[in-house]
């Protein structure tokens, strides 16, 4: 008996962005507890590369055709027996990390990791929004308590968590800046409203982080971009008193080297005498590597991102403008491992 198949981009081994190929496959059952959404959207996060070439082998474990995709935007199709908050025809968006699959035509999602769409959102928009949203909504408020008044430094600021961060930031009431290349000054400028300074500068010098002593005068430092020497400047313009917050760590984020033993054992070496004595010194450090999708429906998140762009306060997401398909995902992944992409990348999988 043949069993009903959707098409997906699927990866039949690690390797380059090339190894994937659209294939027909079963379509997802669905359990009480989900729901199946019609992908519209998807997009591609670093992450993703990273477990496509098998450079996070050795901490995630995964089989064979692997289907990628943790972000997802579209519209339900069945609804488990147990789920309550959605009906077919519902429009959504969410994550699925870290169980991937959104790269196919059809996905099965948990109901807690799923939310309305906005309607004011495309469905580009919504795609891009759950990972970069939850995770800088995590590191401002969760971990990094940021409040009206602050003085606050993004590194990383025009990255796909950095832009949101700046923005949530400056809705929060904050002083902000930012750390970017050169190429990205002019659109954190225009766009966000915040001053940058280029990463290869020694901005961890400029008179606006420091007090008339000389010392740090920053109440917060949001790290996006990972990097030893990120954390040496930030930790060096943080008052005392003040935390160092990040979700990337030690390794450069976008990083393309493969994860060894032996990064393993100097990441642990790096972060934990950090930990161990956080409580000597004056000022916090914070790691935090996930994010809960869950945070998308929050009063504070749905509010901001039910606002409309007439609002000078509504989330603005930069999307690349480049168009991928599940066809050309491949090149998605590709340009995303430049580091070099103009926001986020989104994969069209259904018109």
């Amino acid at each position: 008996m043949s069993h009903p198949t959707m098409t997906a981009a699927v990866a039949p081994t690690y390797g380059p962005p090339s190894v994937f190929e659209l294939q027909q496959v079963p379509i997802p059952a669905v359990a009480p507890d989900q729901l199946l959404v019609r992908v519209r959207a998807t997009c591609v996060n670093p992450a993703d590369a990273k477990q496509r070439s098998g450079n996070l082998k050795l901490v995630m474990k995964h089989a064979f055709p692997l289907v990628l995709g943790q972000d997802f935007a579209g519209v339900v199709e069945q609804v488990g027996a147990r789920c309550t908050r959605f009906k077919v025809g519902d429009e959504v968006f969410g994550s699925t990390a870290p169980r991937n699959s959104c790269s196919a035509e059809l996905v099965a999602v948990y109901e807690r990791e799923t939310q309305p769409k906005p309607a004011h959102l495309s469905w580009n928009e919504a795609a891009a929004a759950p990972t970069v949203v939850a995770t800088a909504y995590r590191g401002v408020v969760t971990h990094g308590r940021a409040a009206e008044g602050q003085r606050v430094l993004v590194l990383g600021a025009a990255g796909g968590v950095g832009h949101v961060m700046v923005q949530l930031l400056r809705r929060r009431g904050c002083q902000v800046w930012g750390t970017c290349s050169p190429r990205n000054k002019a659109v954190l400028l225009n766009e966000y409203g915040i001053e940058t300074f280029d990463y290869d500068s020694h901005w961890e010098t400029h008179a606006e982080f420091r007090d008339d002593r000389g010392r740090g005068s920053l109440d917060l430092v949001l790290d996006a971009a990972g990097g030893e020497e990120n954390y040496r400047k930030g930790v060096a313009c943080l008052r005392k008193g003040g935390r160092y917050v990040s979700a990337v760590g030690p390794v450069l984020h976008g990083g393309s080297e493969p994860i060894t033993y032996g990064t393993l054992a100097s990441t642990a070496s790096t972060l934990l005498p950090r930990f161990a004595f956080d409580a000597f010194r004056s000022t916090s450090y914070k790691l935090y590597l996930g994010f809960d999708v869950g945070d998308l429906g929050c009063d504070e998140v749905a509010t901001w991102l039910a606002m409309t762009e007439e609002s000078q306060q509504a989330l603005k997401l930069r999307l690349d403008p480049s168009a991928f398909t599940l066809a050309t995902l491949g090149d998605a992944h590709a340009k995303v491992e430049t580091g070099h992409s103009d926001g986020k990348l989104v994969i069209v999988v259904s018109a």
